[in-house]
């Protein structure tokens, strides 16, 4: 129901940039480069989570997973409106929206030229549920597999798929449903292993009470277009929930020839290297721990020799409520468009000095820094009529950003010493640190969680207050829990509280985990939270996990104390993407946003159906909830960083969508970045012409400079 979607605590300000020309600083020695490729370093984190769109699982991997891999319907660039990509259409029924009824383009292809059909859908979502990695783990519970069952047994199945096994033959006589459940994954997975697609498998397939199913009608078929996706209860979010990169369409064979599906398991190979897929780009190469990744046009692009419109057709049967979303037959929508810029690099976790480094130098097209590196990369801009804010946009985003206190372990189990944390924040410091420091603009704002205010009467219904320090209040929250876990502290000034025959707990020393690489901005947050918890008499220090690592907390116990981290939701659903992914105990940890892992038995109650019930009652519903996790104390909210883009006037067809992040193939640039670059290729501009005189001694500097 949830996606992973994490994003570490930091602003994410990223620096865009076509190099029209090389410039020669006459108030610096700075080396200008005349670039031949188009270099991201927007990146600060490694996706080392892995390539596989099952997989990974960060927001670092949008761009990246948008440019590789497409999906039936796909968000309509910056809208939250969903168009049909490999799908021509979709119908379905508005006022009970369970049966999904999707008809494929006939001309998509994968990258190697094998034509797209039904089985292949398939076999993807199949696939994806059947890993019980964290984007289907977390996006697709009660949706497209029962989430009791995964909880009792820790496997995924798509629901209906026992029946569709026993109908097809197959023999399925556990003792008891836990043997069942295995049987039927194990089977699954040599279906989807060895996808030669013989009449079993079409019978397994065409069985129509199950989660995806093709028609009868297509057996045997060598083209079937016809795929149906069923939900277990009534949920509208469904296409927006496909329309990310959890909802990709992979290749078959090229799975199977390279380890085949396993239950609950990656594919390393996978993970290692991408799926093979239809999407603009293709990955070239990927070095060691994922630091370079090179993606380069799809040679097969389906869309080629296709007319790009953006004419989406919706029609709705005011007796029957069935809306159908299609496209001209021969139309692609937009969002699809065959790329203009060859090559792609991506530099993953440069440091805060490189990538302004990168940027200034022209050496970079996309960078990012946090607020303190305003000024900096500003000001080093090698071409100075373009040093001002005329370049900066700001697009708030919802989300939640959050230190995580682990209600299932010590001392982080007790409520009152939660709350003693959450009121000695320094929370006016934390928002402090998003004013950039070359005009003093905020680049974020402060929420109270797990919902954002963009939802309207979800946020907040009890109008608690913003969270704010209070020393006073902590120091009493913090009496109480020392004399209940029988331990005391020593405050700053050398005075004990607490129960001074117990445990000293000033004499330890707690880790804050963020992740690595940190940047500046999360370096300052968690020292800030260091000195705002050090007037408690409470020790801590940093620590910086990878993403991969992430991956690993899988239970309260592998899930650290304190967690600087957030989430931000995967589609437009404020219960099932930001409420519970936060607070539903099936989302602790790896497998969602509840980093504090916590379990409460009113609230598990609640969301057994409440991301299915009509907006009326989950509005009613949002006021037990927030009088709930208001006195839970398990976040410590932090401020909510706005997405802040530096954009060149002559990079064009930037944009950016909260839920895919920005588009490889829709950009466009007046410079050519080819193999190789010539002096004459670039574009005159107001902002240009006065360097273009200085171009032709620069032409030899295409090579980046190893300092």
């Amino acid at each position: 129901m949830v996606s992973k979607k994490v994003i570490a605590a930091v602003v994410v300000v990223v620096v865009v940039i076509v190099a029209a020309v090389a410039v020669i600083e006459l108030y610096h020695p700075q080396k200008i480069y005349h670039p031949t490729v188009f270099t991201d370093v927007s990146q600060t984190a490694a996706p080392s989570e892995g390539l596989d769109p099952a997989t990974g699982f960060f927001t670092t991997d949008e761009p990246l997973f948008t440019a590789l891999y497409q999906q039936l319907v796909e968000y309509n660039v910056t809208s939250f409106n969903v168009v049909p990509v490999i799908a021509q259409s979709v119908t379905y029924n508005v006022s009970n929206p369970m049966v999904y009824n999707f008809t494929l383009r006939p001309y998509v292809t994968f990258s190697n030229g094998m034509p797209v059909n039904a089985t292949d859908v398939w076999f993807s979502i199949y696939r994806g549920i059947l890993m019980a990695q964290a984007p289907y783990a977390s996006d697709f519970g009660n949706i497209l597999f029962n989430d009791t069952i995964f909880a009792d047994y820790s496997i995924e199945i798509p629901w209906g798929i026992g029946h569709a096994l026993r109908a097809a033959g197959y023999t399925i006589n556990g003792k008891n449903e836990s043997q069942n459940v295995t049987i039927e994954a194990n089977d699954l997975a040599y279906i989807l292993s060895h996808f030669k697609l013989n009449y079993t498998d079409w019978k397994v397939m065409t069985y129509p009470d199950q989660a995806v199913y093709l028609p009868a009608s297509e057996i045997n078929s060598t083209d079937p277009l016809n795929v149906t996706i069923q939900t277990m209860y009534p949920y509208p979010f469904l296409l927006q929930d496909i329309a990310s990169s959890y909802g990709a369409i992979i290749e078959p064979q090229y799975v199977d020839a390279h380890g085949g599906v396993n239950v609950s398991g990656e594919n390393s190979y996978i993970n290692q290297n991408g799926a093979l897929a239809t999407g603009p780009y293709v990955i070239s190469s990927v070095s060691s721990g994922y630091s370079t990744i090179v993606i380069v046009k799809n040679p097969h692009y389906w869309v080629d020799g296709h007319t790009v419109n953006n004419d989406t057709i919706v029609t709705v049967n005011s007796k029957t409520h069935m809306e159908t979303i299609s496209t001209p037959v021969n139309d692609v929508p937009y969002v699809a468009s065959p790329p203009s810029i060859p090559e792609i690099v991506i530099e993953y976790g440069l440091s805060h000095a490189d990538r302004i480094a990168d940027f200034d130098t022209n050496l970079s097209q996309i960078s990012t820094v946090g607020p303190t590196g305003f000024k900096q990369i500003i000001n080093g801009y090698f071409n100075p009529s373009d040093r001002n804010t005329n370049l900066v946009q700001v697009i708030p985003e919802a989300g939640a950003l959050y230190i995580s206190l682990n209600v299932q372990r010590f001392p982080t189990n007790n409520t009152n010493f939660r709350a003693a944390l959450y009121y000695a924040m320094n929370y006016s410091a934390q928002l402090a640190l998003y004013d950039n420091n070359y005009n003093g603009s905020p680049l974020a704002y402060m929420e109270l969680g797990p919902i954002s205010p963009s939802y309207g009467l979800y946020y907040d219904p009890v109008h608690a207050p913003l969270p704010q320090q209070n020393l006073t209040l902590a120091m009493q929250y913090l009496k109480k829990a020392l004399y209940q876990m029988h331990a005391y502290v020593v405050l700053p000034n050398g005075t004990k509280i607490g129960n001074t025959s117990g445990t000293d707990l000033s004499s330890q020393t707690f880790d804050i985990t963020g992740i690595s690489p940190p940047s500046t901005l999360e370096s300052d947050q968690i020292t800030i939270a260091i000195d705002s918890f050090k007037l408690l008499g409470l020790n801590f220090q940093a620590k910086y996990d990878t993403e991969g690592t992430v991956l690993s907390w899988t239970s309260p116990a592998s899930t650290p104390r304190f967690v600087d981290l957030g989430w931000v939701p995967d589609y437009p659903d404020p219960v099932g993407q930001q409420l519970m992914a936060i607070y539903d105990v099936t989302e602790g940890g790896a497998f969602g946003g509840n980093d504090a892992w916590v379990n409460n038995t009113t609230l598990q109650n609640l969301f057994v159906n409440m991301d299915f019930e009509p907006e009326s009652v989950q509005l009613k519903q949002m006021y037990e909830v927030y009088n709930i996790t208001d006195h839970l104390y398990a976040y410590v909210w932090m401020p909510m960083s706005d997405n802040v883009f530096f954009i060149q006037p002559y990079i064009h067809n930037f944009y950016f969508n909260q839920f895919t992040g920005y588009f490889y193939n829709l950009l466009t640039s007046q410079y050519s970045f080819k193999e190789t670059a010539s002096p004459s290729s670039a574009v005159t501009s107001s902002s240009t012409a006065s360097v273009l005189a200085t171009t032709s001694l620069l032409a030899s500097d295409a090579l980046r400079m190893v300092s």
